[in-house]
C-alpha cells in the first residue's frame, strides 16, 4: 500500500504476490491489485482481480465502483460480454451495487448517470441526476448535463429552465451557452439565440463555432448582410485542417449561395476532397450533396445520393422538393393501381413502399374505416398522418411487408404517456410468435418523441404481422423491415430544426466528456483505497 502511495506500482505489485502467496484468499489484496492496475489503465486486469476481491467476500463498498469505473472506461463498451451483460450494463449493474449500500454516494451517481446516457436510457439518467441535484442544487454541471438529457428527449423549453438555472451560477460556463442557444434556435428565439453567441464571443473572442451558428441564426431570419458577415468571421476562425469545419464552410457558402450554380459546382468539389469523416459529419456532407443536386437539377445524381442519406431524412427530402419528387416517381415508374390491395394509394406512400420497404399504417384506413378515427395529423411525421391510440386500446392487422434476409422488424413509434402498469405493445406473427415491449421496456422510451423500436421478428416467408397495445398514449407512424444497430433509435424532430443540421448536437462532447477533470475528477476515481480498509479486514 505504501509503494502503491509512492507510485511505485513494480514494487507494490512484488510484494502483493507474496502476499496473495501467504494468503491467497484474502479479498484486500487483490483489491489493491486492480486498483493499480487501475491506475496504470489496464482495466482488464483490474476487473479480473476486483472479481477475485468479490468472490472472495470483500466488504469494501468501493470494490464495485471501482470494477464499475474499470468497465465503463474499458474501450470494450459494446462487444464484450459479462454475465451476458456488455461492458456498460456491467458497470452499471455494480453501481446500482454500491449505491443500495450508499445511496448518496457523489462519485458513483456521477458514474452510473453516464453509464446510462451511453445506452440512451434517459429516464434512468434523471433518476440519478435528480438524485445529485437534491444532494447539491448548486451543482452547475449537473443542472447543464440536466438540460443536455431533456434536449435530447426533446423537451427544449424544460431544456433551457436548466441551461439558465447552470448559468445563473456559472455564467461564463461557454459549453453551456452553446447549448442553450442551440436550443433557443430549435424553438425559434433567435435574438436570444444571438444574444447567448454575443456572450460567448465576449468570453472567447476565437471561438468558431459560435460565429457559424450565429451567420445560420442570421440566415434563418433572412438578415443575409449579417449571416455574409459572420461566414467571413467563421472563415477566418476555422481551422482547415479540421473536418467538421470544412464542412461547416461548405453548408454556410451552400445556403449564402443557392442561385449561383458555378459556387454550388465548386462546393460540390470541395467535398469531394474532404476525407476521414466521422460518421456523423458524413450524415451532414451527404444532406448537404444531394440539396446541392437538387437546386442544380441534376436529380438523377441526387437519387444516388439519397441512398447514402440517412434514411430518416429521406421522405423530408422527397416531400420538400416537389421537382425531384416526380422525378422519383417517374424513375421508379410508380403504377397508379398496384399495392392498393395493401391500402397504399398515394404516390408518396407507393414510393416509400417500392423503393424503401416503408408500410406507412395511416394506409390502413383505406382498407378499414373504423380505424379513420384514430388517424391524426403531425407535420413532424413523413406523411402528415399517423395512428393514435387515443388513450383506447388498438389492434392494427397488417398486410405482407418487403424484407430481405436477415432483417428485423422495425416500428416507427411516439410513446407519450403511460397509462396503467399494465401497459404493453405486442407485435404478432402469422398469429402465433407473439414479443412483448412491457412497462420497464416503455419507461425507457416515453416521452423521447419518435423513435424506430426494433424487435426481434426476422423476415419469413410470407408474413403477417399485427400490433396490439394496452394503456398507452402513443402514435405510430410506420413499420418496416431493416438491420438497425440498436434497439431504439431516436428521430430527430427535422421540421423544428430549421437550417440546423438534424444531428448537429452529435458534433459536440457532453458535460461528462468536456469537463472530465471536473465531472470525472481522476482522482477521486484512483482514490477508493484507504488505509484503513486494509486494517479493518486483517
Amino acid at each position: 500500500y505504501i509503494y502503491r502511495c509512492l507510485n511505485n506500482y513494480e514494487q507494490a505489485h512484488l510484494f502483493l504476490k507474496e502476499a496473495i502467496n501467504l494468503s491467497p484468499k484474502r479479498p484486500v489484496a487483490y483489491f489493491i491489485r486492480g486498483e493499480i492496475f487501475f491506475r496504470q489503465n489496464e482495466y482488464d486486469k483490474a476487473i479480473v482481480n476486483l472479481n477475485k476481491s468479490i468472490n472472495y467476500k470483500s466488504k469494501m463498498n468501493n470494490s464495485y465502483i471501482l470494477r464499475g469505473n474499470s468497465y465503463l472506461l474499458s474501450n470494450k463498451l459494446l462487444h464484450d460480454v459479462y454475465y451476458g451483460y456488455g461492458y456498460r450494463e456491467a458497470a452499471i449493474i455494480n453501481y446500482n451495487i454500491a449505491l443500495k449500500n450508499d445511496p448518496n454516494n457523489y462519485l458513483c451517481l456521477k458514474k452510473c448517470a453516464y453509464a446510462y446516457v451511453i445506452g440512451e436510457d434517459y429516464s434512468s439518467t434523471l433518476n440519478l441526476l435528480d438524485k445529485l441535484l437534491n444532494i447539491n442544487k448548486e451543482d452547475s454541471l449537473v443542472l447543464c448535463y440536466y438540460g443536455e438529457i431533456l434536449y435530447n428527449m426533446t423537451q427544449y423549453r424544460k431544456a433551457i429552465s436548466y441551461f439558465t438555472k447552470a448559468y445563473t451560477i456559472d455564467p461564463e460556463n461557454i459549453h453551456n451557452l452553446n447549448r442553450r442557444a442551440i436550443t433557443y434556435y430549435i424553438i425559434k428565439e433567435y435574438d436570444k439565440v444571438l444574444s447567448d453567441l454575443d456572450k460567448i464571443i465576449q468570453l472567447d473572442p476565437l471561438n468558431s463555432s459560435a460565429y457559424y451558428l450565429k451567420s445560420l441564426t442570421y440566415y434563418t431570419k433572412n438578415d443575409i448582410n449579417n449571416a455574409k458577415i459572420s461566414f467571413k468571421e467563421y472563415a477566418e476562425l476555422s481551422n482547415s485542417n479540421n473536418t467538421l469545419a470544412k464542412i461547416q464552410l461548405c453548408h454556410l457558402e451552400y445556403l449564402l449561395n443557392k442561385n449561383s450554380s458555378k459556387v454550388l459546382k465548386n462546393i460540390l468539389t470541395k467535398i469531394s476532397q474532404v476525407f476521414n469523416y466521422s460518421n456523423y459529419e458524413d450524415k451532414f456532407l451527404q444532406l448537404i450533396r444531394c440539396k446541392i443536386y437538387i437546386e442544380l437539377k441534376e436529380y438523377s445524381l441526387a437519387k444516388i445520393v439519397l441512398d447514402f442519406v440517412e434514411f430518416a431524412f429521406i421522405g423530408y427530402f422527397i416531400q420538400d422538393h416537389p421537382y425531384f419528387r416526380s422525378y422519383l416517381y417517374e424513375v421508379c415508374e410508380i403504377n397508379k393501381n398496384k399495392f392498393t390491395t395493401f391500402g397504399i394509394v398515394s404516390e408518396f406512400s407507393k414510393y416509400m413502399y417500392k423503393e424503401h420497404g416503408v408500410y406507412l399504417v395511416s394506409n390502413l384506413t383505406n382498407l378499414n374505416s373504423e380505424l379513420c378515427q384514430f388517424q391524426e395529423s403531425d407535420i413532424s411525421s413523413l406523411s402528415g398522418l399517423v395512428l393514435s391510440s387515443k388513450n383506447e386500446n388498438l389492434h392494427l392487422g397488417l398486410p405482407i411487408i418487403k424484407r430481405n434476409c436477415g432483417e428485423r422488424l422495425i416500428c416507427k413509434m411516439n410513446v407519450k404517456k403511460i397509462l396503467s402498469n399494465n401497459c404493453f405493445i405486442t407485435f404478432i406473427l402469422n398469429n402465433d410468435y407473439r414479443e412483448y415491449c412491457m412497462l420497464n421496456d416503455l419507461s425507457k422510451i416515453e416521452g423521447l418523441g419518435w423513435i424506430e423500436y426494433r424487435t426481434e421478428i426476422y423476415g419469413l416467408h410470407d408474413p403477417q404481422f399485427s400490433i396490439e397495445t394496452n394503456s398507452i398514449e402513443m402514435q405510430i407512424e410506420y413499420i418496416r423491415f431493416g438491420r438497425n444497430p440498436y434497439t431504439i433509435t431516436q428521430f430527430p424532430n427535422i421540421s423544428l430544426m430549421g437550417y440546423l443540421s438534424p444531428v448537429y448536437h452529435k458534433f459536440f462532447s457532453n458535460v461528462p466528456e468536456t469537463f472530465k477533470d471536473k465531472y470525472f475528477s481522476r482522482k477521486e476515481m484512483e482514490n477508493l483505497l484507504d488505509l484503513k480498509d486494509i486494517l479493518n479486514s486483517l
